[in-house]
């Protein structure tokens, strides 16, 4: 019996990763696919040549991933990005508009774009004694505008949620930690069960 427990265990270790990506993978596949169809009213289908079957799912998710990349092509044209700009300048002089657009694309640029701003991964003491510390990202280093150009603003990730804190903090009560950022978040979003290499990484060295 134990050794029954024992194989059922490591199993579900095996079994639980896999089973919870791949549902999570096909359900965003599934909403994108039905969104994109039910936008144009029709269900899309591509025939497979030499049989009488047609192909239905994952043609509005393939028609959405070649639309994004036909933009980021058609962005290399001088008149395209013309007119993308007008749009964009638009947008932001709508109310409401203009917070939901620059929120979302700011978002997105933080984590794509070339100019990623999630790359200042840092531990965060609340104290001089450093006893309590949290991980997260410094977004930006100057904060002369809001009057407070002594204090730096640091992105706190919640674990195992899309929530987090925005914490403003004095220069001195960070600490940047040598890792790539990508392994810090998936540290911290995993609720330090994975990622960030090895735990001494995270020793201060000034208390090793």
């Amino acid at each position: 019996m134990r050794s029954l427990i024992r194989y059922f265990f490591r199993g579900l270790l095996v079994f639980v990763p896999i089973a919870g990506t791949i549902w999570i993978v096909t359900t965003v596949f599934a909403w994108i696919d039905g969104l994109v169809q039910g936008l144009l009213g029709k269900q899309l289908s591509v025939p497979i040549p030499g049989t009488d079957w047609e192909w239905r799912h994952g043609v509005g998710l393939a028609l959405t991933i070649l639309l994004i990349t036909l933009i980021g092509i058609l962005t290399a044209n001088v008149f395209i990005t013309w007119i993308l700009r007008r749009i964009e300048r638009l947008f932001q002089r709508l109310p409401v508009i203009k917070q939901i657009y620059t929120s979302i694309k700011d978002m997105i640029e933080a984590f794509v774009s070339e100019r990623k701003k999630f790359d200042k991964p840092v531990l965060l003491s609340f104290g001089d004694s450093r006893e309590v510390e949290v991980i997260g990202f410094v977004t930006r280093e100057s904060l002369q505008d809001l009057g407070r150009k002594e204090k730096v603003a640091v992105y706190v990730p919640q674990s195992y949620n899309f929530a987090a804190n925005l914490i403003l903090v004095p220069h001195e009560r960070v600490q940047a930690i040598d890792l790539p950022a990508a392994d810090v978040m998936t540290f911290v979003v995993s609720g330090g069960v994975s990622g960030a290499g090895d735990s001494q990484a995270f020793v201060d060295p000034d208390h090793a």
